[in-house]
């Protein structure tokens, strides 16, 4: 986390000096004005970085460690502190019975930093490539009030419900993609290896070629000649749209947002994912202006971030958070109001997990419909494309028949 430096005004004159840490400037400043400091200046430190660190960090940024490994990790850790077994101990289990080399790694580094004497959020604040901001936050507040058992719980509970929503969504495009790559591999073999060994029947043929069947050989051709260059043509256009949807300010961003009825698909999980975090962030004791830093970059969208950049701010000044999101052009009304019941009644965190609930309902919705229409789509297309292909084939057959007679 990074470290300010700040400068504060404590009553009329005394003034104090020192370092902070926070996520940003503004939580920094937010951070001591809850203390009771009227900051005059505030800056963030330059930290040195261990170069032999930075390699093994980037290595590890590479390692195949996802969100179920986290998830089995979560679930075995919450198991053994409710049996009330300590930290370290169950660290050390943990260690013992793992498989998994790179997760060995990591317990093995958060047992060490625990025995020196740090924090378990600290300890777990060194590896973000594994452990998100939400999952340090909520463990930093369950350190605060003695409840890690309860929180590993509710971490449990919010990592199976992202990755029950993944696997749905990965099963009903599996068979669709499935058979789109076999298609389309299938045409491929067809074009340039399969048709070119055809051409000698046509060859002795007196008559003119039909339209199809000359179209169907000069795409042959080229697929022969240039089959090579289109499997790199491919290659390309995957790295460089994997590069474009990387990218901090990308317009596949917009797209994600305005496509037909996937642009709809992609809203509503973002605002569920946002939700569901937010709601779990406040549920676990977090404030509101350091649960809104973590929760929004969940939405995963640089278009629908950027609209909420602001929101904390208002926060900060004294709005209410249903007034804030008002600005977010992509909010419908329906969140809003909900949000204002929940701030009005006191339960804003349980309205936010019904909000997230409900959105989820309706991507899984989304998702049925869409998979119901891909794979007759799908289907008809390669029967179309299959289809060309053979009609091609056989009309200078039909031709010859025709002149026979």
């Amino acid at each position: 986390m990074p470290t300010f430096y700040y400068k504060a005004k404590k009553g009329l004159d005394r003034t104090e000096a020192g370092t902070i840490e926070a996520y940003d400037r503004e939580q920094a400043i937010a951070q001591l004005i809850q203390n009771g400091l009227a900051p005059v200046e505030v800056s963030a430190q330059k930290q040195k970085i261990n170069k032999t660190d930075s390699h093994k960090s980037a290595f590890k940024l590479n390692r195949r460690l996802g969100l179920r490994e986290l998830n089995i990790f979560t679930q075995q850790l919450r198991t053994l502190i409710k049996s009330k077994v300590e930290l370290l101990s169950s660290l050390r289990i943990l260690y013992e019975q793992c498989d998994n080399l790179p997760l060995k790694e990591i317990i093995q580094d958060l047992y060490n930093t625990i025995k020196d004497g740090k924090t378990f959020s600290a300890a777990l604040n060194k590896h973000p490539a594994f452990f998100p901001l939400l999952y340090v936050n909520i463990i930093r507040s369950a350190e605060a009030s003695g409840r890690l058992d309860e929180a590993l719980n509710e971490i449990s509970n919010f990592l199976e419900k992202e990755q029950d929503l993944r696997i749905k969504i990965s099963s009903a495009l599996a068979y669709p993609a499935l058979m789109l790559i076999v298609g389309a591999v299938t045409v491929f073999v067809l074009f340039s290896f399969v048709i070119p060994r055809l051409v000698g029947i046509f060859e002795d043929f007196q008559a003119t070629l039909p339209l199809p069947t000359r179209i169907l050989l000069g795409i042959s051709s080229f697929f022969q000649r240039a089959w090579f260059m289109i499997i790199g043509f491919i290659v390309a256009a995957i790295f460089i749209l994997r590069k474009q949807y990387l990218k901090e300010h990308s317009s596949i961003d917009w797209l994600k947002l305005h496509l037909p009825v996937l642009g709809n698909l992609n809203r509503k999980q973002s605002i569920a994912r946002f939700s569901r975090t937010l709601g779990l962030l406040l549920h676990s004791g977090t404030p509101i202006f350091q649960s809104l830093q973590v929760a929004i970059p969940t939405l995963e969208n640089n278009i629908l971030i950027r609209q909420m950049e602001s929101v904390p701010k208002d926060v900060m000044a004294g709005a209410t958070l249903s007034e804030s999101m008002k600005k977010v052009a992509y909010f419908e009304p329906f969140i809003i109001q909900m949000v204002k019941v929940g701030e009005e009644g006191g339960r804003l965190e349980e309205v936010l997990n019904e909000v997230a609930d409900a959105f989820t309902r309706d991507s899984e919705a989304i998702i049925k419909i869409i998979t119901s229409l891909i794979e007759p789509l799908v289907i008809l297309c390669l029967g179309l494309v299959l289809g060309g292909i053979v009609m091609a084939m056989l009309l200078p057959i039909f031709q010859i028949n025709m002149l026979i007679r």
